[in-house]
């Protein structure tokens, strides 16, 4: 089987490895009263900080605006997980709108001299027309470990001078997301994502530009497919990371990874086909690489041509031959003709 691989900072020695994790994990949060704000600016920020708020205290969340949200989960520098996600929206607003996203755990209390609530994630985003064309946003969040509660509140900004009875588009999420822990010693593995496109980016993200672009990783942008249906004329495409690596004598990594396609036929899974194993070596990171602070990235391109129309299921082993230790991660997908 024909397998290809995009490039990546595993392969390329010469680019610094802290550029391995996600550029947008190293962005500072934003806080709603931080920037200096219009008038009008500041009565939308808190117009959508009240719209959480009621929410919050028990109020029914308004519907005009509906999201889907799709995390994905990264191992990140500081102790807490990187959540990229896409949230799908219907009903949006034609025109502007503001974004909040905000973490609630059990047990937040008001600080005693500003008497207001510290929240383990809250930011926000001022969203363009352009931004919400195409009815799909990509964001980010840091989430500690464990169960979490996610807020996520989208408001239509009206312009200054819009009718008195022009009422905005409103919309709140609330979803609980288990975050993966990943700081143990146990080998583990991001998110095994399914790849739509990967762009090359020709110079690192600014920090604003990263959070609205949270799926760069290094010099290469992986952009998460929209479905698990992928035509015969195109290719398989995934990217992940592999963490808590044990290192060899000369503190590298020595890992093999094996990828067996199963097949559903007449309701059975059955065997399809596989790679020849891959293997990560020494040779194959730069000669400052560190297992004990730098994930292991991986990519996989696989062409469809030869896949009969149907389901499938990847199925990725990834053994670390230092600690012996072994784990598997699976990928459905589905192939429709071209």
């Amino acid at each position: 089987m024909m397998v290809r691989r995009q490039t990546i900072v595993l392969r390329v020695a010469a680019l610094a490895v802290a550029v391995l994790f996600p550029l947008s994990a190293l962005a500072q949060q934003a806080k709603p009263n931080q920037p200096k704000r219009s008038k009008q600016e500041q009565a939308d920020i808190d117009a959508v900080v009240k719209l959480l708020d009621d929410v919050i205290a028990g109020q029914p969340a308004p519907t005009d605006i509906q999201m889907t949200l799709t995390p994905f989960y990264f191992k990140s520098q500081e102790k807490r997980t990187f959540v990229p996600f896409t949230l799908d929206l219907t009903n949006a607003p034609a025109d502007n709108a503001l974004l909040c996203v905000r973490i609630v755990t059990p047990g937040l209390t008001p600080d005693p001299k500003t008497k207001k609530v510290e929240y383990p994630w809250e930011d926000l985003h001022f969203l363009t027309a352009a931004d919400l064309a195409g009815g799909k946003l990509q964001r980010a969040l840091m989430a500690a470990p464990g169960p979490v509660d996610v807020y996520i509140a989208v408001r239509q900004r009206l312009p200054e001078k819009a009718p008195k009875t022009q009422v905005a588009k409103v919309g709140v999420l609330k979803t609980q997301l288990t975050v993966p822990d990943f700081w143990g010693t146990e080998l583990a593995t991001s998110t095994v994502m399914l790849v739509g496109k990967v762009n090359t980016l020709s110079a690192a993200l600014s920090p604003e530009e990263g959070r609205a672009r949270p799926f760069a990783f290094g010099p290469n942008e992986f952009l998460p497919a929209t479905t698990t249906t992928v035509s015969k004329a195109d290719h398989l495409n995934i990217f992940y990371q592999i963490y808590n690596v044990a290192p060899d004598p000369q503190g590298k990594p020595s890992i093999t990874i094996e990828y067996n396609f199963h097949r559903t036929e007449g309701g059975a899974e059955k065997f399809f086909n596989k790679t020849n194993p891959r293997t990560i070596g020494g040779a194959d990171v730069p000669p400052t690489f560190d297992t004990s602070k730098y994930p292991v990235p991986e990519t996989l391109e696989i062409p469809l041509t030869s896949f009969p129309e149907g389901e499938y299921r990847l199925e990725i082993k990834v053994t670390d031959k230092v600690s012996s230790k072994t784990l598997t991660r699976d990928v459905k997908f589905t192939v429709k003709g071209a």
